[in-house]
């Protein structure tokens, strides 16, 4: 048993060494295997050993020899990373829409569709099919898929509920891997979103931040120590249910299955309501038009207290403002940053996403890297 033991042990170091030196060259390539060996204090014949595997796994590849900076001793052989070793697969789920992505390891997207929302098991597995056909990749190169719902998700990949698409308890992670030989999980629509611009987005590597996602509702998600939290029951983030006193004195309360608070102030459905669509509303005001004054001071004001509080409470790096409303606030971006920053003496950057609609499928694709990342350097048993 203690001899077993020690066998597991040391296949864990390898693999952490494994994924330590890969994440080395992602970052730092072009680079030696003595400059890798000598940044992570781990030896030459460690190192050799390990990138010689990543490179018949076709993971590396060496470029030609260089000498090092000082001119001294013999030329070294190169490394980099082959992002073209194997494809990821991300599926955003919305209400009427999907994204369908293939990406490379590094996230330049190689196929893409955008269809209607489909909510069979059947006709999910039919849209990755005839996408790696048509994109002529095979089953093998793919080296796993993520999948964005708009709802609550168990840990083990079940959809707990989606209204939109009418499920409950929905275990489409466990189908999904039963029936592909790669890899799937499954996640909530905005907290991959929050990955998604965390990964190569306007919150690109930041360990602390707070993503909101503004549209026809108010979702959230938190990144704290380069980690999503979820909370206990998979819920943190909701920001659509911040209310304040005064919503309280008026007897406005937020209920489980119903339009928040916050949501009825200024998400895009509330905005809408008011003055026909959000991004008119936004477009009249960046032409001086002073009818919507009235509705931009109310918006910058209800939101900017919620991101205060948050930002308070939380004392993020980032606040990252995506979904579809936030394509047209480039006028009052700057507005909220002086409200914000006169309602809290805590500092945050606050500022538009760039990914736009592909952000929860290209956070998708990251959210399953990183699971099969955890995976792969846990001990079998």
């Amino acid at each position: 048993m203690e001899k077993n033991g020690n066998l597991g042990h040391l296949e864990l170091i390898r693999k952490i060494n494994r994924t330590l030196i890969l994440n080395m060259v992602k970052e730092k390539q072009p680079i030696s295997r003595a400059q890798i060996s000598k940044a992570l204090n781990l030896s030459k014949t460690t190192v050799s050993a390990i990138v010689d595997e990543l490179i018949k796994k076709k993971l590396l590849v060496e470029y030609g020899d260089c000498m090092s900076p000082s001119g001294v001793g013999r030329p070294s052989t190169m490394l980099g990373f082959n992002p073209k070793s194997a494809y990821c697969i991300g599926m955003d789920i919305g209400g009427t829409k999907l994204l369908f992505l293939i990406t490379d390891l590094v996230g330049n997207i190689v196929d893409e569709k955008k269809l209607p929302t489909k909510n069979q098991f059947e006709e999910l597995v039919q849209i990755v099919e005839e996408s790696l056909e048509a994109a002529g990749i095979k089953r093998e190169m793919i080296f796993g898929m993520g999948i964005g719902v708009p709802g609550t998700v168990d840990s083990d990949g079940t959809v707990v509920r989606a209204k939109a698409l009418s499920w409950n308890q929905f275990p489409l992670q466990s189908l999904m891997n039963e029936y592909f030989s790669f890899p799937v999980y499954v996640g909530n629509d905005v907290n991959l979103a929050a990955l998604g611009e965390r990964w190569i987005g306007s919150g690109e590597q930041t360990d602390d931040m707070l993503f909101i996602a503004l549209g026809t509702g108010i979702g959230g998600a938190l990144v704290c120590g380069g980690q999503l939290v979820l909370g206990a029951q998979g819920r943190a983030g909701e920001l659509g249910y911040y209310l304040e006193s005064s919503d309280v004195e008026k007897g406005e309360i937020n209920k489980l299955g119903q339009q928040g608070i916050l949501e009825k102030k200024c998400s895009g459905s509330a905005l809408d309501q008011i003055v026909g669509s959000a991004e008119a509303l936004f477009a009249a005001y960046s032409r001086g038009d002073t009818s919507v004054i009235p509705v931009i001071d109310k918006f910058v004001r209800d939101f900017s207290v919620a991101i205060a509080n948050t930002i308070s409470l939380l004392n993020p790096e980032k606040v990252v403002i995506g979904g579809g409303v936030s394509d047209s606030m480039g006028s009052v971006i700057q507005r909220i940053r002086e409200e914000v920053g006169r309602l809290t003496p805590i500092q945050a950057d606050i500022c538009l996403a760039n990914l736009g609609g592909k952000a929860g499928a290209l956070g998708a694709i990251n959210f399953a890297s990183k699971k099969i990342e955890e995976q792969d350097i846990q001990v079998k048993k």
